[in-house]
């Protein structure tokens, strides 16, 4: 399988686990867990489930590199969760998911150019400009209920898509041993920021623990293994604007398991998002353009 395959079924991979985020998050905050507990204890609960693999498994993949991953962590982890679980709490989730994609992908693209020498296309910005209408289409996106939200949606992006852009630059092998020195500093940075009084008075259930234990396995654990693979192969804009896919997962999800049969907006939707992938893959002419006919 050529390199460039194996990118994009990662980007893929990691969008169907991203897809579970905005319920899981959403259905922990309603058993009473505020959003800076909920975003603190799935990284700890990650760390330590990756960390003990790594430990056991991976060491020799553990050596060198600690610097660049603490800086990675930083906006991959901190500003990504921090924000990201701090935006569930003042706006819709599909309004969250779309803000939050819109900026990971271009602050991508953007930030591939000086640093990694991706020049980006107009047909890159074209594709990502109908993905995005169709992400919207598939959500469901409705009239903002608050500019905060939209802000902290928006900054979260911003820090994935930094976050995206500094591990290929710094050469970081994707995987289960990155993911842990991920997780690692991720827990030193959140914690930093944990009002403790939060965890005393969240309400302590078995389905809390299960939805935390979810929390961290799929979207934080596997979400990461599977984006930092597929960095290895493409370009991070090409990842963060494969990531779009992450609302057509939710709406198959939907369907499998709560059996909730997607409206004709959300194929309609479906449809502009895969044809904006297609369109944000193309390449222009090495000839420049054709020519009319005399």
């Amino acid at each position: 399988m050529r390199d460039a395959h194996k990118g994009v079924l990662y980007a893929l991979a990691a969008a169907g686990l991203n897809a579970t985020i905005g319920v899981l998050t959403k259905t922990t905050a309603a058993l009473g867990f505020q959003s800076d507990a909920i975003a603190a204890l799935k990284t700890v609960i990650g760390f330590a489930t990756v960390g003990l693999l790594a430990a056991v498994y991976l060491r020799p993949q553990m050596r060198g590199k600690w610097r660049e991953a603490a800086l990675c962590a930083f906006f991959g982890i901190f500003v990504l969760f921090y924000f990201e679980t701090a935006a569930y709490a003042h706006e819709l989730t599909a309004n969250v998911v779309v803000t939050l994609m819109a900026f990971a992908a271009l602050s991508a693209i953007l930030l591939g150019w000086p640093l990694l020498g991706d020049k980006p296309t107009r047909m890159q910005f074209l594709g990502l400009g109908l993905a995005l209408l169709g992400v919207g289409l598939v959500s469901g996106v409705r009239a903002a209920h608050s500019g905060q939200g939209l802000l902290l949606a928006a900054s979260a992006g911003i820090g994935y898509g930094v976050f995206s852009v500094l591990v290929k630059h710094f050469a970081l092998p994707g995987g289960f041993a990155l993911t842990a020195r991920l997780l690692f500093f991720g827990t030193i940075y959140l914690g930093a920021t944990l009002h403790f009084d939060a965890l005393a008075q969240a309400r302590w259930s078995a389905a809390a623990v299960a939805m935390l234990g979810l929390l961290a396995v799929f979207p934080t654990i596997m979400g990461f293994v599977c984006t930092t693979r597929a960095i290895q192969y493409i370009a991070p804009g090409r990842v963060q604007t494969l990531e779009l896919t992450e609302p057509l997962f939710a709406s198959i999800f939907a369907l499998v398991f709560l059996h909730e049969v997607p409206t004709a907006w959300t194929v309609a939707g479906g449809v502009l998002v895969v044809l904006g992938l297609y369109v944000s893959s193309m390449q222009p002419s090495p000839m420049g353009p054709a020519r009319s006919a005399p």
